[in-house]
């Protein structure tokens, strides 16, 4: 055989190699990646995926009305306890309020001027949109069982600008005093997730701050207090003030779960590792400081979260996706979910930054049908939200 032929023959035998080589490679590729979208695909299915999400029943709440007995803890202080207060009707949510006994009542001349700034400005269809902003409203729900339904006991807007690459969370109180669609009386924001579910809360949200968000994220309190065990935890500052408080979130909790009611309780303040029965006392307590003090601890427990996510092992974070995700309810679609999880790796090297609503200086502690609420300049927290989640420029 001629030099020439043999020389042909090797050339062909490679060339038929490299396409076997390059066929099972994309075999593989192929499989791996069908394997990849398939356990994906097996997770999403664990969230509770719903297309409306309507009104909540405010039975089996947590209630914020803490009542101090007279029992003496382990520390010595005062234990307080925590009473359901399931039976309060929605109609009623705005004639019941403790809080506000101390504080001066609006004159109705002031109430007419509040109320005319709240219609003119819900009146105006300007909502932002920016096709690089994502705003995803993380709602923490007060139900007292998992998977449950209640109000909403904290509301973050989560706005993931891709241009920018920062991510920013806003706290947006509840005791904002605002109109809610469809709605003849104005009410607190947090009114509208107990009247109209998410849905409402959204429109509510989008209407009266001109932002595009209609995507939403519950968590109840169990899906919390798993989320920060399965992080080993979060540190946080621990006054004296604080520990009957704590210890009162806790007791409650433990009744809940069939545990012994002291279990876990904090003995002594300071800088503490606390695990999630504890860390959702302290993240909920708004008896001492204001609730702005209220939003930042939740706003930090979240931060210190995300941080150590970061730093686990995949298996870890899956075995974290098994325990919390059949605990999320969300209205986001399965391709929407899907493309958030692979997007995971670039959005958890985002910069991470901290916003309220209001913001200082653009609010008054008002009293209005014996509610305790805030009346804000919406035009500065309309200016101060878009700037913040929308512009181009560099902070």
């Amino acid at each position: 055989m001629k030099n020439g032929e043999v020389m042909k023959r090797i050339g062909k035998l490679k060339g038929r190699t490299a396409v076997i080589v390059l066929s099972s490679v994309a075999a593989i590729i192929l499989i791996l990646a069908a394997g990849i979208y398939l356990y994906i695909h097996s997770m999403i299915n664990k969230i509770n995926i719903v297309d409306k999400a309507g009104p909540q029943s405010l039975e089996g709440s947590f209630s914020d009305s803490l009542a101090y007995d007279k029992e003496k803890d382990e520390t010595g202080s005062e234990r307080p306890q925590i009473t359901a207060n399931s039976n309060i009707a929605v109609e009623d949510m705005d004639e019941k309020d403790l809080l506000a006994a101390d504080m001066p009542a609006a004159s109705e001349d002031e109430i007419a001027a509040i109320e005319e700034k709240l219609q003119s400005n819900l009146a105006k269809s300007d909502i932002k949109y920016d096709k690089n902003v994502l705003n995803i409203l993380l709602i923490g729900s007060d139900s007292r069982k998992s998977g449950g339904s209640g109000r909403s006991d904290a509301m973050i807007l989560i706005s993931i600008n891709k241009k920018k690459k920062i991510i920013t969370a806003t706290s947006i109180l509840r005791d904002i005093y605002l109109k809610i669609p469809g709605r003849d009386k104005s009410n607190r924001i947090n009114a509208a997730f107990a009247y109209g579910g998410a849905d409402l809360l959204l429109d509510t949200i989008k209407q009266n701050f001109k932002i595009n968000v209609d995507k939403y994220v519950i968590i109840d309190f169990f899906a919390f207090i798993d989320m920060v065990d399965a992080v080993g935890g979060v540190t946080v500052d621990v006054t004296k003030d604080d520990i009957p408080i704590i210890n009162g979130y806790v007791k409650e909790l433990n009744k809940l779960t069939g545990v012994d009611e002291k279990c876990d309780w904090l003995k002594n303040d300071g800088q503490l590792l606390l695990n999630g029965k504890q860390a959702l006392g302290y993240a909920r307590n708004r008896y001492i400081g204001t609730d702005f003090k209220r939003t930042a601890r939740q706003r930090d427990i979240l931060k210190q979260v995300f941080d150590k996510v970061k730093d686990l092992k995949i298996t870890k974070i899956i075995e974290l996706a098994n325990q919390i995700l059949p605990q999320v309810t969300t209205n986001l679609k399965e391709s929407e979910i899907f493309t958030l999880l692979l997007s995971l790796p670039s959005y958890i090297k985002y910069d991470i930054k901290q916003e309220t609503i209001p913001a200082a200086g653009t609010y008054n502690n008002v009293r209005i049908r014996g509610m305790a609420v805030l009346s804000i300049d919406f035009e500065e927290n309309i200016n101060m939200l878009h700037k913040s989640l929308y512009s181009d420029e560099a902070d």
